[in-house]
């Protein structure tokens, strides 16, 4: 496995694993009710994602997971981190006003709440990773 191919695996299980957790946070917002089936698959999903990524840069040996994992992406796991901090600090304020006018209840955003800051990295280094 070369460099590029496994940074491009980097990106594909960021970007599924972002989804399918960001996805199981978005579910609760539409169907109203904090008690999805599966509470599981978040943890599959993120688990798998690390193991996958893990495994892959052991298999292919140290050399290749060094650069894969250089100083750029240093940088923009720095950038991500930073931006996820400010996404899940504004979720508070996206979700008082559904809160207070009753929109909404305290057990539905707080299943919501918790778990997108969960994905909301792994989609944000796509988004950079695809920008630079």
């Amino acid at each position: 496995m070369s460099v590029e191919q496994l940074s491009r695996l980097r990106f594909v299980v960021f970007l599924s694993a972002g989804l399918i957790i960001c996805g199981y946070g978005v579910l609760p917002l539409i169907l109203v009710r904090p008690d999805l089936i599966w509470p599981w698959i978040t943890i599959v999903a993120g688990v798998g994602a690390g193991a996958l990524i893990y495994l892959s840069a052991v298999r292919y040996g140290e050399e290749v997971a060094g650069v894969s994992f250089d100083e750029l992406f240093d940088l923009e796991w720095q950038r991500v981190v930073s931006w996820s901090y400010w996404i899940a600090i504004a979720m508070y304020p996206f979700f008082t006003v559904p809160l207070a006018t009753g929109m909404l209840n305290s057990q539905t955003a707080f299943a919501a709440m918790g778990t997108l800051p969960g994905g909301a990295p792994l989609l944000l280094y796509c988004f950079i990773t695809l920008r630079s």
